[in-house]
C-alpha cells in the first residue's frame, strides 16, 4: 500500500475540488488511483479495503455517509468538455454503487472521464500515501497542483485561480491577510517537509494600495527519472526533517511546527529556538553565547534526526533522554551507539529498555 502511485491526466487538475474535505479528498484520490487503466469497467471495493487505501480514520459507523457525501459533492462540480463547438457536462462515475449489507462499493467511470485514467500522454504523478498523510485539504490539493510542475519547479496562480481551485471563502476576497495566515502558511508547514525548497510569493499589481494579483509557488525542480516510492519510513522521516531545516524560506516558528507535523506531536511542541541565529550585534561575548547556543540546537536536531532514521518512535521521553544523552557524552558517541543497536536486527525490546542498553554502552565506553 505505501508504494501505491496515483497516476491521472492533467486535465483533472483544471476541476476544481476545493469542495471536498481532507477525507473525502482521499477518498476520491484512492478511487482515482486504482481506476488507472481500467477502462470503463466495474470495480468492486471492500470498505475496509477502501479504508486502508484512504487511510480512513473516523468510525467505520461513518463510512457509508463519508462516500455518500463525497459523490454528491463531486456530482456538484461543474466537469466538462469543451471541442470548440460541443460542450457536454457530466460526472466522473456512471455507477457509484454502495452496498451496505456486503460492505462493497462498486464504481464504474463515466466514458467522458476515461481519458483522464487511461492510455495518458500528460499526467500528474504521486506517491498515495503521502497525498493521504497530509491533513489539510487546503494542503492536500496545493500538493496535487504542484505535482503536475514538479520538474519545473515554478507555478504561478491569479487571486482568482487559487480562490478557485481551493474554493476559499469570499469574505478573504477583501481581506486576503486571512489567505495568508489560515491558507498559505498551513500549506507551507506542511508540503516543506516534502517538496523541497518550496516557497511562497505573494504577487501585487500597480494602483492604490498594491492590490494582490496572485501567488506564485517555487521549489527545487524534481529529476524528470525521480521516482515517488518510499525509501523506507525512517529514511524518509529523515529526509523530511532535513528538507525543513534547510528551507530558508520558513521563519523558526515556521519550521517547528513543520518539525511537529512530521514527527506527529501537538503544534506548539517543538521549541522554535532550535533555529534561533546569532543575531551578528552587541557584545562579542553575547555573540559567541548565542553560537554556542545554536552548535548546542544543530547537534540536538541532528540527534532526533538520526533517531528517526533508524528507529520508528519518537515521544517527549525520549526526546528529553536523548537530551541528556547527548549533553552527558556528546553527538558522535550517541550517534554511534543509536546506530550499532539499529544494526542488532534480533534485537526485540521497547524504546525505554532500548534507550537504557545505549547508555549502558556509553558508559561502559567512557570507564575503558
Amino acid at each position: 500500500m505505501s508504494n501505491e502511485i496515483v497516476k491521472y491526466s492533467n486535465r483533472l487538475n483544471t476541476i476544481p475540488l476545493g469542495r471536498l474535505n481532507a477525507n473525502e479528498l482521499n477518498l476520491f484520490i484512492s478511487l482515482v488511483q486504482q481506476s488507472y487503466q481500467k477502462g470503463t469497467r466495474k470495480l468492486t471495493f471492500t470498505f475496509k479495503q477502501l479504508q486502508s487505501l484512504s487511510k480512513y480514520d473516523r468510525s467505520s459507523a461513518n463510512f457509508v455517509k463519508d462516500l455518500m457525501k463525497t459523490n454528491s459533492k463531486l456530482l456538484s462540480i461543474n466537469a466538462y468538455t469543451d471541442d470548440g463547438d460541443t460542450i457536454t457536462q457530466f460526472a466522473c462515475w456512471e455507477l457509484f454503487q454502495i452496498q451496505k449489507s456486503k460492505q462493497l462499493l462498486t464504481v464504474q467511470v463515466n466514458p467522458h472521464f476515461q481519458k483522464l485514467f487511461n492510455d495518458l500522454s500528460h499526467w500528474t504523478r504521486f506517491q498515495l500515501a503521502q497525498f493521504n498523510e497530509l491533513h489539510s485539504a487546503y494542503a492536500k490539493n496545493m500538493f496535487r497542483l504542484i505535482k503536475q510542475y514538479r520538474t519545473v519547479g515554478r507555478l504561478k496562480l491569479t487571486k482568482e485561480e487559487l480562490f478557485k481551485q481551493l474554493d476559499l471563502p469570499k469574505t478573504y476576497q477583501k481581506k486576503t491577510s486571512n489567505v495568508q495566515t489560515r491558507v498559505l502558511n498551513p500549506i507551507k508547514e506542511e508540503l516543506s517537509p516534502i517538496i523541497r525548497g518550496l516557497a511562497i510569493k505573494t504577487l501585487r499589481g500597480a494602483g492604490r494600495g498594491r492590490p494582490v494579483v496572485g501567488y506564485e509557488f517555487t521549489w527545487h525542480p524534481e529529476a524528470k527519472n525521480a521516482d515517488d516510492f518510499e525509501k523506507g519510513r525512517y529514511a524518509d522521516q529523515r529526509r523530511k526533517l532535513d528538507n525543513i531545516d534547510l528551507n530558508k524560506e520558513l521563519s523558526p516558528k515556521e519550521k517547528a511546527r513543520a518539525y511537529d507535523r512530521v514527527l506527529g506531536y501537538k503544534l506548539g511542541t517543538t521549541n522554535p529556538n532550535l533555529w534561533k541565529q546569532a543575531s551578528g550585534s552587541g557584545k562579542s561575548s553575547d555573540v559567541e553565547n548565542q553560537l554556542t547556543e545554536k552548535d548546542k540546537f544543530d547537534q540536538y536536531r541532528e540527534l532526533l534526526k538520526t533517531w528517526v532514521q533508524y528507529f520508528n518512535k519518537l515521544d517527549m521521553k525520549t526526546t528529553g533522554k536523548l537530551k541528556a544523552l547527548l549533553d552527558a557524552y556528546g553527538l558522535e558517541n550517541v550517534k554511534a551507539q543509536i546506530k550499532r543497536y539499529a544494526s542488532l536486527t534480533s534485537l526485540n525490546v521497547d524504546i525505554p529498555t532500548l534507550l537504557e542498553m545505549i547508555e549502558n554502552s556509553l558508559v561502559q565506553e567512557r570507564e575503558e
